[in-house]
């Protein structure tokens, strides 16, 4: 089997005197406080472990693992322990769909019938629900405007995994295959990869299952009435909306190859970054594959992610040229976000958090809260 050597691309870096001098944001004293604050919050929600990094620029200022990966066997994590990072993963969809758009393979106005979408149940292949809908979780519409897309930001993660089928259809390979040559063997990703659990996809990493899940941080749920962590066995799926793995380590030198302009023109990140304006002229919390909000006026642009035994965070404030990164093997670093804590079955299904809006305060985390205390001012 062929193996890949594990030296990271991005050292965590010491930064000058000089600089310190001039920004106490960067000295080891702030770095200690916001430590602190992370550990206390970890511990107030019982998260297990958490893996973070804060970027100044193009370089890994800082990092560091707090916690367990392992609780039973007492493993601590830093910045090269892997985890699932749920929808962090549509940040990668959105740059793989849209290098089809520039590519004159795929339009955002295409209606999702000329791809074979079908979203189920009352809406089908409707022909009024366009790509731009999928991308932008306005697709849905509701009862009382007879199922009209474009008017209302509904956050729905299974119709935006839909948009596999347009790339592969566009494109004539898999969006597994698209993810692995234009943005993970490029940048040299070392633990970055298709879900353990997709066979298919994860076999174009060249690991084995084995070697990687060595890495991977194991998912915990806090149980609120037996007050117990208990380890949580699920399967993730992998598509455009979820399912990607990676490390602290490796997000970093994404962000960076974003930073360079890497994968889009400059005039298509301008337009992924955009929010986009519903049918009646309102801004929404949402671009093309990320969340884009603003913060004492200053624009955020990030992705949360949540499911279960894994949350994640990945912000980025261009103005300000800082990012912040950070992992955790249960729900509970994301669960803020989200109206309902738990999917709800059946009928109900309709009010789960992946139906409703996400809470588009980005200081709605105290984690990230925390981040634009210390490292934003």
């Amino acid at each position: 089997m062929y193996k890949r050597p594990l030296a990271i691309l991005i050292p965590v870096i010491a930064l000058s005197a000089s600089l310190r001098a001039q920004d106490h944001r960067w000295d080891s004293a702030n770095f200690q406080s916001f430590e602190r604050r992370l550990e206390q919050l970890r511990l107030k929600y019982h998260i297990p472990g958490i893996s973070v990094g804060v970027m100044k620029g193009k370089e890994l200022a800082w990092a560091k693992g707090l916690g367990y990966a392992d609780v039973e066997n007492r493993v601590p994590p830093d910045e090269n322990t892997v985890y699932q990072v749920a929808s962090v993963t549509k940040t990668f969809g959105s740059i793989i769909l849209m290098q089809q758009v520039e590519a004159g393979k795929i339009n955002l106005g295409d209606p999702i019938n000329k791809y074979g979408i079908n979203l189920g149940a009352r809406w089908g292949s409707d022909p009024r629900i366009k790509i731009k809908h999928l991308m932008t979780h306005t697709a849905m519409g509701n009862m009382w405007n007879s199922y009209k897309p474009g008017y209302r930001f509904r956050y729905n993660g299974s119709w935006y995994h839909q948009l596999d089928t347009a790339i592969s259809k566009a494109s004539g390979r898999s969006f597994g295959e698209l993810l692995m040559d234009t943005i993970i063997r490029p940048l040299g990703l070392k633990r970055t990869v298709p879900s353990t659990d997709d066979s298919l996809d994860f076999s174009l990493s060249g690991y084995s299952r084995e070697e990687v899940l060595q890495w991977t941080a194991k998912p915990y749920d806090w149980q609120k009435k037996k007050k117990q962590l208990h380890p949580v066995t699920f399967k993730y799926g992998f598509g455009p909306a979820a399912g990607l793995m990676s490390t602290v380590a490796d997000l970093a030198v994404y962000s960076a190859a974003i930073d360079d302009g890497r994968f889009l023109q400059p005039q298509t990140w301008e337009q992924v970054w955009t929010p986009f304006v519903n049918k009646r002229g309102k801004r929404i919390q949402y671009g093309l594959g990320w969340f884009v909000t603003y913060y004492k006026g200053i624009k955020m642009v990030w992705h949360t992610g949540w499911w279960f035994g894994y949350s994640a965070l990945f912000l980025k404030v261009p103005e300000k040229d800082i990012t912040f990164i950070i992992l955790a093997n249960s729900q509970d670093l994301s669960r803020p976000f989200y109206h309902i804590v738990q999917p709800i079955p059946g009928f109900l299904a309709m009010f789960s958090p992946f139906h409703q809006n996400l809470n588009k305060k980005i200081q709605a985390s105290k984690f990230a809260k925390a981040f634009l205390d210390h490292f934003l001012d």
